[in-house]
Order: C-alpha cells, then structure tokens, then sequence
C-alpha cells in the first residue's frame, strides 16, 4: 500500500516537473530577479526611491476621485470610453507618477501623449499650488474628457495643450521661464525619431531633471526609445520597472543601471501561471468538497 502512494506521488512530481518549463513560467523570469524592498541596494537614493516611492503604499483622497472620474468616462460608452480603456494605463502607474512628482517637488512637468489625460491629472496634483504641468495631446479633442474634474479642482497649475507636438514643444521653450523638472513620454508622435524629439525636449530639461517613459516594452519602436535614453550621456541613474523606464540626470549621482520590482496592477506572470508551476512536490491535493463531490 505504502508502495502504490509513493509511487503515485512519484508520478504527480515527473509531470509537474516540466511544467517549470513551460512558456508563462519563463516570462515570468525577469521577474524573479529584480531589487525588491531595497535589499541589496547600497544607494541612499535608490533606497529611498524604491521603498518611499516605487513600493509606497500610502493612499491618497484623491486617488479614489481620479479612479471614479475614470469610471465615469468609460461607463458613457463613447469615444473617449474607449480611447481610455485602450490607452491609460491602471491605476498604479499614475498612482507612481503622483508618488514621483509629490516626492521630488517638480516644479515644472510635461507629458507628451496625453489622450484623454487621466495621468496628467495624477502629475497636476502631487504638487503644490506653484507647479505647472503641460500636457501635449496632438488629437483633437481627447484632452476635453478632463474639462469637468479640472473646472472642479480648480486646476489651474494643468495646462492642457492640443496639437503638434513640434509646434508645442517649441513654444515651450520659447515662453517657459524655468527648466523642465520632469518629462513623461508616453507616446513617440508619428513621423518622428526618438532623436529628433529629443532634440526638441532637450532645451526644456533641467539638468537635474528626469523622463519617464512608458511603455518600454509595447514595442520594438518603444524599446529603441528605452535604449536611446539610457544610453544619452547625460544620463546618470536609469531604472528599469520591467515596463516603465526612468532616467535621472543629477551628475551628483554615479552612473548605474538598475532593474527593480514594479506592481502595475495587473496580475503578473510571477504570482499566476509561473509561480503556480514551481512545485516538486506534486499538485495541489483536492479539498474535502471536492472530494466529497467526486
């Protein structure tokens, strides 16, 4: 009898075993390995980036606000319902982007892809009255799915600007008395390199300044554009979220990569379908109800 259970065991593990081989299990990888908690960081800045911003957990009232004004645009079912759906990313990216602009006191942010602006209003009110923030949206009319929650806040910090993004970019740095604090990139405008877009950006950036860009890994145009700002030689500090990058260029940092752990909200290769594949001792024994049912 003892035989037979052994064996029986002895099955369950040779089967389970190459399931640890298996496609999700794989993607799940890089996760596995990347700085948690700040263990193993030996950087004050990182360490206090990674454990007061990047795994900060606090809530903020006006979470909730933005999340339900989300909602609300998604549940009329119109253009900008779907645009949304499609393109803002869950809440914990802007919860993160609200997190960075409140912990570093940006003065002056601009967002490049606004769409219908749910991120920009995370960046608009991480920061105190004196902040600006300038969104740049070249698709008429998806900006204005925001009118209501801005003439609401009274935010008059948020400046919501629709067209080329050249022409925009330009006039920034034509009228902007102060540098640029912090950059999100969320989108590469159409017909543009990633140099040439630099290239206008560049003037408008402080020199302590920092990007964001996200996503990093949607696309092979949107990993070149990952790799072209780490690899910029004003860039001093570059963090890979798995898929958002962030870029510093404070020269008081030393230069380094790091790979770091990012909740995005969303259920991860590392907590579904990978991690429920790394197991020798066999599957997961019935409960009694299913037992009782069999």
């Amino acid at each position: 009898m003892r035989r037979m259970k052994k064996t029986k065991r002895m099955k369950k593990m040779l089967f389970s075993f190459p399931a640890l081989f298996s496609f999700s299990s794989v993607a799940s990888l890089p996760l596995l390995f990347r700085r948690r908690k700040g263990h193993g960081v030996h950087s004050p800045f990182i360490y206090n980036l990674i454990t007061k911003v990047i795994e900060e957990k606090s809530p903020y009232y006006i979470f909730d606000e933005i999340e339900n004004f989300r909602k609300k645009i998604i549940a009329e079912n119109t253009e900008w319902s779907k645009i949304t759906v499609r393109e803002i990313p869950s809440p914990n990216y802007g919860k993160f982007l609200f997190r960075m602009a409140h912990f570093f006191k940006y003065r002056n942010m601009i967002q490049i892809g606004g769409s219908t602006g749910i991120m920009s209003l995370y960046l608009a009110l991480a920061s105190d009255t004196e902040s600006q923030c300038y969104v740049l949206e070249e698709r008429p009319g998806l900006l204005s799915a925001i009118d209501d929650f801005v003439l609401a806040h009274h935010l008059k910090r948020l400046h919501l600007m629709e067209g080329a993004y050249e022409e925009n970019l330009k006039s920034l740095s034509a009228f902007l008395s102060q540098e640029v604090d912090f950059l999100f990139i969320h989108s590469l405008p159409d017909g543009m390199t990633w140099e040439k877009l630099y290239a206008l950006c560049e003037p408008l950036i402080r020199k302590t300044g920092t990007i964001v860009l996200h996503p990093i890994r949607k696309n092979q145009e949107m990993r070149k554009g990952w790799h072209f700002l780490q690899n910029l030689s004003q860039a001093r500090v570059t963090m890979d979220l798995y898929d958002v990058g962030v870029v510093f260029f404070d020269n008081k940092l030393p230069k380094r990569h790091y790979n770091a752990y990012f909740n995005h909200g969303k259920k991860q290769n590392l907590y579904t379908n990978g991690r429920r594949r790394l197991y020798f001792v066999g599957r997961r024994k019935k409960s009694s109800k299913n037992r009782s049912a069999n």
